[in-house]
């Protein structure tokens, strides 16, 4: 199983866009997704973890400092740019360690879309909040039961992982608003039972989190099964007919 890796991702310095989530929510979807790997692949990213780490931190300042800003119009872009360096790294079967860096720039990538506050509208108000939001999801991660949904993916079968980033984040806009009223609620103050495990804040943080687990596996064997990577053993891979069942990754 894959060690918890370190990384520095909290919010970006754009007005606003956030970075998804903290280095210990980010390192917990990384373990779960490589849980939820073919063996032949988690087995590589285990054993290549400082070069996974080191492309899942790259271009991230060290600790301290703000990330420079991230364009979320182009995340899609540098999504799909990554899905295909590592499918060509393994066609051109490059050293895994050069594979791994790869493999950590697609969880990077696809971490970020996968949370509204970085690939929401402009509000002033977002900016203010990327980072308790941050701290809000990692402070409530014990509590939450992730849910993966599943490899089947309409535009990785279409072989667009552009379109694939889009998509992600238009699911992740989907809580944009409900967080903004969680910490701006009309006529209040904002309360506990705002961010109770009952909260808009609490199901907009799991569902987050769980998309963003479901986003970086589903790149990650698309990458792997494109350069004919061995998908044997691949955890709730196939259900009946050969379509990917939803589970619950343990």
């Amino acid at each position: 199983m894959l060690r918890i890796l370190s990384c520095l991702c909290c919010f970006v310095a754009s007005a606003a866009a956030a970075f998804g989530c903290t280095p210990k929510v980010r390192a917990e979807v990384v373990r779960r997704a490589t849980t939820l790997m073919p063996p032949a692949l988690a087995q590589q990213l285990t054993r290549q973890e400082r070069h996974l780490r080191a492309g899942a931190l790259e271009g991230l300042p060290e600790a301290g400092g703000l990330p420079s800003a991230l364009d979320p119009g182009d995340a899609d872009a540098q999504l799909a740019a990554a899905v295909d360096e590592a499918a060509r790294l393994l066609d051109a079967q490059a050293s895994m360690a050069a594979v791994a860096h790869a493999f950590g720039r697609i969880a990077r990538h696809a971490t970020d879309l996968s949370y509204a506050l970085h690939v929401g509208p402009h509000d002033p108000r977002a900016a203010s909040i990327g980072g308790p939001f941050c701290r809000y999801v990692e402070e409530k991660l014990p509590k939450m039961r992730l849910t993966f949904g599943g490899y089947v993916d309409d535009d990785l079968a279409s072989r667009d992982p552009r379109a694939f980033g889009r998509r992600v984040a238009r699911d992740a806009r989907r809580d944009y608003a409900g967080i903004l009223r969680s910490y701006f609620p009309e006529g209040r103050r904002p309360g506990a039972q705002d961010f109770d495990d009952r909260s808009v804040a609490f199901g907009s943080a799991s569902i987050e989190t769980s998309l963003a687990l479901t986003s970086v596996a589903r790149a990650w064997l698309y990458a792997w099964s494109r350069a004919g990577g061995d998908v044997t053993g691949t955890p709730f891979l196939f259900d009946g007919g050969g379509s990917a069942a939803p589970r619950t990754p343990r």
